[in-house]
Formats: structure tokens, C-alpha cells, sequence
């Protein structure tokens, strides 16, 4: 990774060049050997207490503490909603045609008579074995035309539909329409649009009837001296379109839908060499679901790998342990918990998560189908709110307890130093008192524009932190600190160097003493102070 920004390097040797006066140290510079210089600074860089927070401020982690201080970094996913309940049940636009035949009794001049002709109305579903029980609307509407050829001249038609209630008082859809005969037409039209938005569709699944709701024609009319020309037709147009509903019940069927998304481990994410070995349960695989949706649903894990970006390396993770089952059942809410998001939280106690670890991931991928209705079990009923979503949360939890090998990260920032005839030699001296149980070796490379090595500002074997002293388990905790002093020099030549230098590797490696296990607290911290001795040509 490279910052557009000089960091702490450019910053100390800006403060070197800018500064005109001289300060007093609070470090020991007696033992650095001195020159004859034209004019000699000292200069107290940095005095400064770091805790965890401080180092750890970088990382996308949420960082955790126990009751007794012990920290965990816990990765997160993005929240996955799996499914919105529109994407998932949809009542589909109806255009259907009904046709039926009726026969008028002869009957004595004047007499009212009236007819009934029932009509059923199956709605078409996307695949078979889908069913409707009941869906309360929030919108829709239903275009509804009626022809007949009847000719007698006081006639009507009244329309019942028991399938479409209103919400508000119980009550069946029904609406009428006249008839009357006017010489010439031969077929009589008429139509109507109704706005569903506060019924409820309520569907026959019994016997031969499926998602079918019935439509009752009551032809009423007054006989006259117009011929009884039966049979007579009635046909209605039926056209439902727009519907949405606020709460389905039925069956929806199996269906896939898929998920996948990427964790980055920030923590890892410099790293170039060397490993962490944590120790037993300190890394969780952690799975949150919140499922509002009334059916039974399973999540199936097809692809669960950790990847190291520098190295190509890629390790498959097994949840459960490999070659077992990765299939999920997911808690769902009954009929008594509709509107409520039930849990489910799964935690994988028998992965293979610690030898992943090992490879220093900077990332992980999930690829998951998620099953509704996982054994298409047509008898089930389903109900879905239009508020319905099944919430997915996967985290990764990393309890700081385990040994450090070797573990190395690099990064590079731009550099440029100006003036820099004017600096004649460079003597550093850095203290550090450190919390933490943890060796720190650092070696910072000044490079040119192709990157040749032009300085090396510290030697292969300097360790700028001793690791704390702890104690033994099972708590493993620092009982003292320790403190080092290290004094760095740059001489005339080497500072001549420096002036081509456009970018500084930094290389930093952690490890702990003998691969010995420790545990990281809330309370660890490092003490460093930084100063500067500095030979101008005035």
C-alpha cells in the first residue's frame, strides 16, 4: 500500500530544517558520539503515550473488551438483505375472459324474473403448486366489462364477488349495471374500474378449486313482448392489475436467491510474511439472522475461502468441519409472531478457522444460497408482510490471544527532503517503554524513483521494542514492561544520499519471544520518546 503523505518521517526532518531555536531534551544524548559541527541542535520530537486504541485506530474493525480487559476485533459483513418480500411474492397481473350461456323461462307478460349465472375465475400463477390463500391489498385495481345480447327492455345485471371483502365493513365486492334493450344494438357493453386498495382477496383451494374466486351474475328483468331469443350470453372481462399487498397467506414455492459478499481483515492487510497462531476459541465464525418472513428457509454455504492478496494464498473454510453438512435452518416466526424478525445465530465452534488464520487473510469471500421452502412442501402455508426481510450478518471474531512468528508488513510513503545542503549529520535517539509483549523490529529503506536503495536508516538486527514480561496462564498478562534506548546516525555522505530518495519503505516485523503465547489488554501501551540531534552550515 502506498499513502500520498510523508508520514512521521517527513514530518521529523520538515521539523529539522524549519526549526530556529533550540529546545531542551529530556533524553540522554551524552552517549551518542559527537562532531565538530558549524551549529548543533537538540530537538525533542516526540513525547508521546500510545494505547490500543491509538494503533488500532486504522483497522475497520469494531474493537471489544471482556470483563477483564482481554480485546477482540470483530469483522463484519455489510448487512445482506436476503430477501424483500416484493422480489420474492408478487401476484401477477390478470387478463381473463369468462363466458357462460343462461335460458329465460317462458313466464306470463309483465312478470319480473331474475337468473343467477356463476362464474369461476382462476388466477394464473408462475409455476405450478403456487397457491393463494387470502392477500390483504394496499393496491390494485380490477377493470371489469360485461356483454350479453339480452333484449328485453327493463333489465339488469347485479354482480357479487364473496372472494373480494372490504375491508372496512366485511362485505363482499358487488356493484350493478343496467341493461335495458335499445332496438338496433345487439350486443349491450358495459364496464367499470374499482380500486382494490382497501380489499382483501380471499381464494377456494378446496376440492378441484385452486387460487380461484367466484363471480355470481344476478340477471334480473321484467318480460315484454320482445321475443325469449334463450340462450343468451354473458361474458365478463376481468383484468386485475398493480396488485400489492400488505399481508400474504399461501404457498410460494422453493426458491433460490443468492448472496454473496466480501470481509476485509484490515489487520492483515500489510502483511508480506510470517503468521499469528491464536490460541483455542480466541476465533469465532459468527452467523446473525433476523427472519420475518413466515416460512421455513435454509441457508446453504457454497463457498466460504479466505484469501491472502500478496501472496495468491487461499484456504477453503469449513464451518462445520469438512466433509460435514454447510446447510443452515433459519427460525422462522409462527401465525402468533406475524410482523415480528425471529433469531437465529449460528457459531461455528468446529471450523477449521485457525489454520486460515495462519495464512494472514486479508479478506473473506461467502457465496450462500438461501432456500425458501427448502422440501417445496405445497401443503405449508407461508404468510409474507410487505414489510418482510430476512436480515444476514456475518462476522469474524478475533480474540487477541496466540503467538506472533515472524509477522511482517511493509509500506511504502512519498518522500522528498529539501535543503538539504545545509544538514551536515543526523544523530537520532529514540526511547521506548513497551506494555506490550511483543518484539518490534523495524528497518526503513530510502529509495530512489526506480527503486534503488540509497539508505538504510537502521541495521538488519535492531529492535526498536522489547516484548513485556508476562505472566503465566491462564491470563498471560504483562507484569512489567520493558525499555529500550536505541541511537541511530546519519552521517555527511549518507544524508547526500537522501537527496535523490523519492519514497521510504517501511518494514516492520512482530514477533513474540519463543513463539510464547500472550493475550492483549485494554490497558497495554507504549511510551515513546523520540529526539534529535542535528549538524547545520550556517
Amino acid at each position: 500500500m502506498k499513502k500520498k503523505h510523508s508520514g512521521l518521517i517527513g514530518f521529523l526532518f520538515l521539523i529539522l530544517i524549519s526549526l530556529t531555536s533550540c529546545i531542551e531534551k529530556e533524553l540522554d544524548f551524552e552517549n551518542i558520539k559527537t562532531q565538530k559541527w558549524n551549529s548543533v541542535w537538540a530537538l525533542p520530537l516526540i513525547n508521546s503515550n500510545l494505547t490500543l486504541d491509538d494503533l488500532l485506530n486504522d483497522t475497520t474493525g469494531i474493537i471489544h473488551e471482556n470483563e477483564d480487559g482481554l480485546i477482540t476485533l470483530v469483522y463484519e459483513s455489510e448487512e445482506l438483505i436476503s430477501y424483500i418480500a416484493e422480489e420474492i411474492v408478487e401476484i401477477p397481473d390478470q387478463e381473463k375472459q369468462l363466458y357462460e350461456n343462461f335460458d329465460l323461462p317462458d313466464t306470463l307478460f309483465g312478470l319480473t324474473i331474475e337468473v343467477d349465472v356463476p362464474f369461476a375465475l382462476t388466477f394464473e400463477l408462475e409455476e405450478p403448486g403456487l397457491r393463494i390463500d387470502s392477500a390483504i391489498l394496499k393496491n390494485g385495481t380490477y377493470d371489469f366489462t360485461v356483454r350479453t345480447d339480452l333484449n328485453k327492455d327493463v333489465a339488469s345485471v347485479g354482480f357479487t364477488v364473496p372472494n373480494i371483502v372490504n375491508k372496512s365493513n366485511n362485505s363482499p365486492l358487488q356493484f350493478e349495471f343496467d341493461l335495458g334493450y335499445q332496438p338496433g344494438i345487439n350486443e349491450i357493453v358495459r364496464d367499470t374500474t374499482i380500486d382494490l386498495s382497501n380489499y382483501t382477496l380471499v381464494f377456494e383451494n378446496s376440492g378441484n378449486s385452486s387460487n380461484t374466486i367466484l363471480i355470481i351474475a344476478s340477471v334480473s328483468l321484467t318480460d315484454d313482448a320482445n321475443p325469449n331469443n334463450s340462450p343468451y350470453f354473458l361474458s365478463i372481462d376481468n383484468v386485475f392489475e398493480n396488485m400489492e399487498f400488505e399481508k400474504f397467506f399461501g404457498y410460494i414455492g422453493h426458491q433460490v436467491v443468492n448472496l454473496h459478499d466480501t470481509i476485509p481483515l484490515s489487520v492483515f492487510a500489510l502483511n508480506e510474511d510470517g503468521y499469528f497462531s491464536l490460541g483455542p476459541e480466541s476465533v469465532i465464525i459468527k452467523i446473525d439472522v433476523f427472519n420475518s418472513f413466515g416460512l421455513p428457509v435454509m441457508l446453504d454455504i457454497v463457498k466460504f475461502k479466505a484469501y491472502h492478496s500478496n501472496n495468491n494464498d487461499s484456504v477453503d473454510i469449513y464451518l462445520f468441519g469438512e466433509g460435514n453438512s454447510s446447510e443452515i435452518e433459519i427460525n422462522y416466526p409462527t401465525l402468533n409472531q406475524i410482523g415480528q424478525e425471529i433469531y437465529t445465530e449460528v457459531i461455528s465452534d468446529n471450523s477449521n478457522i485457525n489454520e486460515v488464520i495462519e495464512i494472514s487473510p486479508d479478506k473473506i469471500f461467502f457465496d450462500i444460497d438461501g432456500q425458501l421452502n427448502p422440501d417445496n412442501d405445497t401443503t405449508m402455508t407461508n404468510f409474507v408482510l410487505d414489510t418482510s426481510t430476512i436480515r444476514t450478518y456475518i462476522s469474524l471474531n478475533l480474540e487477541l490471544f496466540g503467538s506472533v512468528h515472524g509477522f511482517k508488513v511493509a509500506d511504502t510513503v512519498d518522500f522528498e527532503m529539501e535543503n538539504i545542503d545545509e544538514i551536515k549529520s543526523l544523530q537520532f535517539v529514540v526511547d521506548i517503554e513497551n506494555g506490550f509483549p511483543i518484539n518490534t523490529n523495524v528497518q526503513l529503506y530510502f529509495v530512489d524513483s526506480v527503486y534503488n536503495v540509497l539508505h538504510s536508516l537502521l541495521h538488519a538486527d535492531d529492535q526498536l521494542m522489547v516484548a513485556a514480561v508476562t505472566g503465566s496462564e491462564p491470563d498471560y498478562k504483562v507484569i512489567s514492561p520493558s525499555q529500550k534506548t536505541t541511537y541511530i546516525e546519519v552521517n555527511d555522505e549518507e544524508i547526500k544520499n537522501l537527496a535523490e530518495t523519492k519514497e521510504i519503505i517501511i518494514n516492520v516485523t512482530l514477533s513474540t519471544n519463543n513463539g510464547q503465547m500472550v493475550k492483549i489488554y485494554n490497558d497495554y501501551y507504549i511510551n515513546l520518546k523520540m529526539g534529535a540531534k542535528v549538524g547545520l552550515s550556517l
